[in-house]
């Protein structure tokens, strides 16, 4: 299997001896042996259906990924919520389709415009359990070393608001995609190479300007700043010494997990992924958004087979095909990764 170490962490939440320990360490309370088999049950389910994937055709694959997402979820649920119990747990996604039979008639070019919305069910209960949280970094202004650091963000209102998100609003903020989204949707990604510096009392975010890259007008756009917060162009940055769009975040402690950021991650270098915020300012951190991502692969297997069958046999209107297969690879090796970052198994 893909990420052999991090399921071999897992795998300890297979164990009935780890799991009453874990939970009483966490907890300072014990769980009693319905409970824990409800959870080792969860992961080993996880593992199997990861497994099982990994050597199925991909007509079928995403869906296997999905039911193993699922079952890390209620697992991960399970083990962070007291009140939680197998039996209490929503039989529900969580997420659901909006009209995805109307926009797949369109034929298969439409794919990266189906939509889905927050409901009640597992992705909400996963959503309570998990912190919106992204690890990121920034360099020093005054050793340029690098520091690492954690962001927790608010709850997306996406959970309560009854907007909707494309398949297309989530592959686009995917760095893990690559260059391949501008060359087979002719847009612009909306995550961007940028270098983060901490200052005294602010962060400096200088998105690299290439000469066939955003304007100035998307960096202005495309991210819920501060009031008052103004984006200028320079000729180079701090470390990486390029052109650049440059915006000055003022914080009152660096050190907060709170800090207004956008999300980011490290992207190895000199260099920092940021993402634009989504259309009603929501951040949604690498593990929700992969989780959204399997749901909606595992949905379309599920419920259109005909369509993905047409993606697969190089039909007519097929050009997002190897934007779903880098999905589909993010979602394998990723998400068992993040479960394991949240149980806090390093």
């Amino acid at each position: 299997m893909q990420n052999r170490k991090e399921w071999e962490r897992l795998s300890l939440f297979e164990s009935h001896d780890f799991v009453e320990a874990w939970y009483q360490q966490k907890n300072v309370r014990s769980l009693n042996s319905q409970r824990v088999k409800e959870i080792t049950s969860c992961f080993t389910q996880g593992r199997e259906y990861f497994a099982s994937a990994q050597n199925a055709a991909i007509s079928v694959r995403p869906l296997l990924l999905y039911y193993g997402v699922l079952a890390l979820a209620r697992g991960t649920i399970l083990l962070r919520n007291k009140a939680k119990s197998e039996a209490s747990l929503k039989p529900s996604h969580g997420l659901e389709s909006v009209d995805w039979q109307g926009t797949l008639a369109g034929g298969i070019k439409k794919v990266l415009d189906i939509q889905i919305r927050a409901s009640s069910g597992t992705f909400f209960e996963f959503v309570d359990a998990v912190d919106n949280y992204q690890d990121t970094g920034s360099w020093s202004a005054q050793t340029l070393r690098r520091g690492q650091f954690r962001v927790v963000y608010p709850k997306p209102k996406f959970m309560t608001d009854g907007s909707v998100c494309t398949l297309d609003d989530l592959l686009a903020r995917d760095h893990r995609i690559g260059l391949v989204y501008k060359e087979i949707t002719h847009k612009e990604a909306k995550w961007h190479p940028a270098e983060i510096i901490g200052l005294e009392k602010a962060f400096e975010i200088s998105f690299f300007a290439f000469s066939n890259g955003p304007g100035k007008e998307v960096f202005e756009s495309g991210f819920c700043w501060p009031e008052g917060t103004q984006v200028f162009a320079r000729d180079t940055c701090r470390r990486s010494r390029v052109p650049n769009f440059c915006v000055t975040v003022e914080v009152n402690d660096l050190s907060a997990d709170t800090v207004n950021l956008p999300m980011s991650s490290y992207s190895g270098g000199d260099a920092f992924n940021v993402i634009e915020d989504f259309r009603n300012g929501d951040r949604f951190s690498q593990l929700y958004r992969t989780y959204m991502i399997s749901y909606i692969l595992g949905m379309l297997v599920r419920y259109f087979p005909s369509k993905w069958t047409a993606l697969l046999r190089n039909e007519k209107g097929d050009a997002a095909m190897p934007l779903l297969a880098s999905a589909m690879n993010a979602v394998e090796s990723d998400f068992p990764k993040g479960i394991s970052e949240v149980l806090v198994l390093r």
